[in-house]
C-alpha cells in the first residue's frame, strides 16, 4: 500500500492521461490514503445500513439515501472526462477482487440536522474481496460518505457496463471545515418554479453543502400563499394569468426533499427594508411605496431604495408589527429549520422621512431613523426567537449603523470584514461580495441607461494623465466602464469559480476569531436569472465555494489548496454535473480536460 495526497494523484493523472484517468473527488477529502488496485463491483453489489440501536425517523431517510446511491452509480457508469476518448486500454487497473457490500454504522441515528450538526465519516474499503465501511457518528454524516463513495467508483472502461472502485484499498478519514455551508437564493426578483429549488437542492447535496437560504420576498415580490395574511399575496407577481406562488404544500414537499438529501432549508422574508411588495395588499403600513427610487436629483445620496422598488414597512405601527408577527409565525412553521432569516439590509431613513406620520412620531419621542430599525429589528428578532428560531440578519444593523442587536443573532457579513461582527461579539456567516456574489458582471439591469453609449473611450482627465506622465507603467490601470473597467453593475467583475475559490472565510482573523465563522453562502440575486439561468449562473461555482468550506483554504499541513491543481477535479465534476441533471456552465474546452494542464497559464505546470 502507499499513501498519496489528492494533489500528487492530480499530477499522477496529468502524467498517464489516456491509459489511466485518476480518482476526482469533489470536494477534497481531509484525509486520503489508498492504494493502486482496483475492485471489481458486481451486479449483486449492496449498501446494507448495519444493525443499530434503536429506531429513528433519520435511518429511514438513509436508507432513502442508500437507495438513491445505489441506483446512481449503475446510471452513472463514470468515465473520468481527463479519460482520452481513443484510449485502447481499460483506463482503470485490472481487478482480481470483488467489493461484495457496503456496509454504514451510525452511533447517533437520532441527531437532527441542525446548525452544529456532525457530518464527519470514515469510509473503508478493503484490497481483498469483501465488504468496505462506512462509519459515522449521524445519518448526516453517511450521507456525505455515500456521496465520496459514488465518486470513487468507475466504469471498467470507457462505454463499459462495469463497474470497478479504482485506486483500492481505499480509506478516507473526512469532516467540513464548516458547520453551515450553503447557497443563497432570491426567489423574489425573479421567480423560479418548485422544479427549479428541488433540482438546486440535489446539485447542493451532491456538492456536501448542507444549507439553501431562500431569499423569498423582496420589494418586487412576495411569492409566500400564507394564509394569515391573505391580502400579502396581492404582491405577487401575475404572469399570463397566473399568480406565482409557492404554497404551504410546495413548501412541504421541498423541506421533505432537502431533508432526505441532508439539506436544512433557511427562510428569508426582508424587512424592514426591500418590503414594497407588502404595500400590494397592506399599503397603509408601508412607506414611500409610490416612489421611484431615486429623487429628481438622481443623487445616489437622496435614493429612497437601494434598487427599484421603493418601499419599506413603517416601524411607528403598532399594525406594522401585528401584520409581521402573523408573518413570522406562518413562515416559522412552514420552515422547521432552527434558524430564520430577519433581512434587516439597506434601510433608507429618506424612505421614512417621506411619511408625515412618521416624521411627526420621530420628533415627539426624539428619535433617529437609526433608532427606528433597531426598534423594528428588535421587535422581530423577539418575534423569531418566540417561535423557537435562532435569528440571523445582514450585517449592515450592527457594522454600518452599530445598533446593539441581540447577541444571540448570527450576522451574514457581506461588505465589510468578518472581524468587524465578530469584534462587536456575533457569530458570522461569510458571504463577501468581492468573492461571492454570482450575479456580478452581467452588465447593468437599469432602463434608459446610455452609459454604454460610447464609440471612442473617454478622455483621460489631466490630473490623471500627469501621474501616467510620471509613472507610464501605472497607466494599464486606467479603465473606464466600457473599455475593459466596472462592466455596467455595482459589483462588478464577473466572479469566475477561481475567484469564487480564492475566498478565505477567515482572512486576517486569529485563531480565536476564526472559531466565530460558522461558514458561508454563494449568493446568487436574481435581478437577472431566473428558471433558464439557474443552473449556469449557480454551477459549478457554487461548486468551488462547497471546497472551500468543506475542504478549508487549508489542507492539514497548512498549506494553501491550489487553484491550479483544482481546475482537473472541477472540470471532471462539471461534467459529472451534467450526468445527473445540473447544466453547469463549461469551465473550458474539452480539450483542456482530456489534455491536463495544456491550458494552464503558465510554464511549466
Amino acid at each position: 500500500m502507499k499513501f498519496s495526497s489528492i494533489t500528487s494523484a492530480i499530477t499522477l493523472a496529468a502524467l498517464t492521461v489516456g491509459v489511466y484517468a485518476d480518482v476526482f473527488l469533489w470536494p477534497q477529502p481531509q484525509s486520503v490514503t489508498w492504494g493502486d488496485h482496483a475492485l471489481n463491483l458486481p451486479s449483486s453489489f449492496k449498501i446494507e445500513l448495519a444493525k443499530t440501536h434503536g429506531t429513528s425517523s433519520n435511518l429511514q431517510l438513509l436508507s432513502k439515501a442508500i437507495n438513491r446511491y445505489e441506483k446512481l452509480i449503475w446510471k452513472e457508469k463514470w468515465t473520468p472526462v481527463q479519460t482520452a476518448e481513443n484510449a485502447s486500454n481499460d483506463y482503470a487497473p485490472k481487478a482480481t477482487n470483488t467489493l461484495t457490500s457496503l456496509s454504514i454504522i451510525i452511533s447517533d441515528p437520532s441527531a437532527d440536522l441542525e446548525l452544529g450538526t456532525d457530518e464527519s465519516y470514515t469510509l473503508n474499503i478493503p484490497q481483498g474481496s469483501g465488504s468496505g465501511s462506512i462509519t459515522a457518528k449521524t445519518v448526516w454524516g453517511a450521507m456525505r460518505a455515500l456521496e465520496t463513495f459514488s465518486q470513487l467508483v468507475q466504469a471498467k472502461s470507457p462505454g463499459a457496463s462495469e463497474l470497478v472502485v479504482a485506486k483500492a484499498p481505499v480509506t478516507i478519514k473526512d469532516k467540513p471545515a464548516f458547520t453551515h455551508r450553503g447557497v443563497m437564493l432570491d426567489t423574489a426578483r425573479n421567480y423560479y418554479p418548485v422544479a427549479d429549488i428541488l433540482r438546486t437542492i440535489d446539485a447542493v447535496s451532491y456538492n456536501k453543502m448542507n444549507v439553501l437560504h431562500l431569499h423569498l420576498t423582496d420589494s418586487q415580490s412576495f411569492p409566500l400563499d400564507l394564509q394569515s395574511v391573505p391580502d400579502i399575496t396581492k404582491g405577487a407577481y401575475v404572469l399570463q394569468g397566473k399568480k406565482l406562488l409557492y404554497t404551504k404544500k410546495d413548501v412541504q414537499m421541498m423541506v421533505e426533499y432537502a431533508r432526505e438529501r441532508g439539506v436544512r432549508l433557511v427562510p428569508e422574508i426582508d424587512m424592514p427594508a426591500h418590503s414594497a411588495s407588502w404595500g400590494a395588499g397592506y399599503k397603509d403600513i408601508t412607506t414611500c411605496t409610490e416612489r421611484f427610487y431615486l429623487d429628481p436629483t438622481n443623487q445616489w445620496s437622496n435614493r429612497y431604495a437601494s434598487e427599484p422598488t421603493a418601499g419599506q414597512l413603517n416601524p411607528t405601527l403598532n399594525k406594522t408589527y401585528e401584520i409581521v408577527n402573523k408573518v413570522i409565525d406562518e413562515v416559522t412553521s412552514w420552515f422547521p429549520d432552527g434558524v430564520y432569516h430577519v433581512g434587516g439590509d439597506e434601510p433608507v431613513i429618506k424612505c421614512w422621512e417621506d411619511s408625515n406620520e412618521v416624521r411627526q412620531y420621530m420628533k415627539e419621542h426624539n428619535v433617529t431613523g437609526t433608532d427606528l430599525l433597531g426598534t423594528f429589528l428588535s421587535k422581530a428578532i423577539s418575534m423569531a426567537k418566540s417561535n423557537k428560531k435562532r435569528p440571523t440578519i445582514w450585517e449592515d444593523a450592527v457594522t454600518s449603523s452599530n445598533l446593539p442587536i441581540d447577541k444571540e443573532t448570527i450576522l451574514q457579513v457581506w461588505t465589510n470584514p468578518a472581524s468587524m461582527a465578530i469584534n462587536a461579539g456575533y457569530q458570522v456567516i461569510a458571504s463577501n461580495y468581492n468573492f461571492w456574489y454570482l450575479d456580478c458582471g452581467h452588465g447593468g439591469w437599469n432602463g434608459n441607461d446610455t452609459t454604454y453609449d460610447e464609440q471612442v473611450p473617454p478622455p483621460i482627465p489631466p490630473e490623471i494623465q500627469a501621474v501616467f506622465n510620471k509613472y507610464p507603467n501605472d497607466a494599464a490601470n486606467w479603465a473606464p466602464s466600457n473599455w475593459g473597467g466596472g462592466g455596467g453593475d455595482w459589483c462588478s467583475p464577473f466572479k469566475s469559480w477561481q475567484r469564487v475559490y480564492s475566498y478565505d472565510l477567515t482572512y486576517n482573523l486569529t485563531k480565536a476569531q476564526s472559531k466565530q465563522v460558522l461558514g458561508g453562502e454563494v449568493c446568487l440575486w436574481s435581478e437577472q436569472s431566473d428558471t433558464t439561468t439557474l443552473d449556469t449562473k449557480l454551477w459549478p461555482r457554487s461548486a468551488a465555494s462547497a471546497e472551500v468550506m468543506w475542504s478549508g483554504r487549508y489542507d492539514a499541513s497548512g498549506k494553501q489548496r491550489d487553484i491550479g491543481l483544482a481546475m482537473p477535479r472541477i472540470f471532471d465534476w462539471r461534467y459529472r454535473l451534467l450526468a445527473r441533471g445540473i447544466r453547469a456552465e463549461p469551465l473550458q474546452p474539452l480539450w483542456c480536460g482530456q489534455h491536463p494542464h495544456m491550458c494552464d497559464l503558465n510554464y511549466p505546470f
